[in-house]
């Protein structure tokens, strides 16, 4: 697809996206939050694709969040309760709670605000030496209702989640690892060559696994332990994943002491 807010490459079964408004330090507006919607749209509907990379432009900033300066009109059919951005939220995947493929934030520079709500709604986080991470909404008179408020409570538990959402402070990589936030960090000219790494790993494993797993997680956030382990089975896609081809060549493959040849999930 064309895209003027972003750049996205194929390769393989992975889609690295890259939002690309330097001028702006890669601030999403209202175009820019609906073109990403359309991306990872087509994303989900992709077989042949099992993981997305996301990242920003150049080397100060993943994403400053929301472009404060450019107007939108609250009329404009696409808004989502007069906000400009799609049904699936900031970037398209802040309130994409239906996802079932995994996507991995590889974080440069500064992701603050909306731009930390994004990372947050990703399943991998991983992080140049230089990035910071900050909910820094209640310094502009909002606060951080994209997901960001419940993520990081999620996250990091209240006393630490209070003390982030309440002064609105920046946390620097080294400390957002330390924290869990963050899976990995890495020098700066490595980071995408990480979240590339990251990404085939999970292309190693079977993707109706993968989207199984995801599902079963999704139940657990939304039902909790008991209720989530009583329902998993008659969940579709734990079904797909035992009524696939996979399941035999995983043992297939383990017997014959080979890499296994998967197929794309249906």
């Amino acid at each position: 697809m064309e895209t003027q807010f972003c750049k996205v490459e194929i390769d393989g079964h992975v889609m690295t996206v890259t939002i690309d408004r330097l001028d702006m330090r890669n601030a999403l507006h209202g175009d820019a939050n609906f073109e990403l919607g359309e991306v990872f749209d087509r994303f989900e509907a992709d077989s042949s694709l099992w993981v997305a990379i996301l990242t920003g432009a150049g080397d100060r900033a993943f994403s400053a969040g929301a472009d404060l300066r450019t107007p939108f009109d609250k009329e404009d059919p696409r808004a989502f309760n007069g906000m400009p951005v799609p049904e699936t939220g900031f970037a398209g995947i802040v309130w994409r709670f239906n996802r079932r493929k995994p996507v991995i934030a590889a974080v440069n520079g500064f992701a603050l605000g909306g731009g930390f709500e994004a990372a947050l709604a990703c399943d991998v986080i991983v992080a140049a030496q230089t990035a910071s991470f900050g909910l820094t909404e209640p310094k502009v008179g909002l606060a951080a209702l994209g997901g960001g408020i419940q993520r990081i409570v999620q996250e990091l538990g209240p006393k630490r989640a209070h003390a982030m959402l309440l002064t609105a402070r920046k946390v620097p990589a080294a400390q957002a690892l330390e924290w869990g936030i963050v899976a990995e960090v890495v020098p700066d000219a490595e980071l995408l060559a990480c979240a590339r790494r990251w990404a085939d790993e999970i292309v190693a494993c079977s993707p109706a696994s993968i989207i199984a797993t995801k599902a079963v997680m999704q139940s657990y956030y939304d039902h909790g332990m008991e209720a989530s382990n009583r329902e998993m089975f008659g969940l579709p896609e734990v079904r797909a994943m035992f009524a696939g081809a996979d399941v035999l060549e995983g043992g297939k493959a383990l017997f014959e002491k080979r890499p296994p040849v998967w197929g794309d999930p249906q």
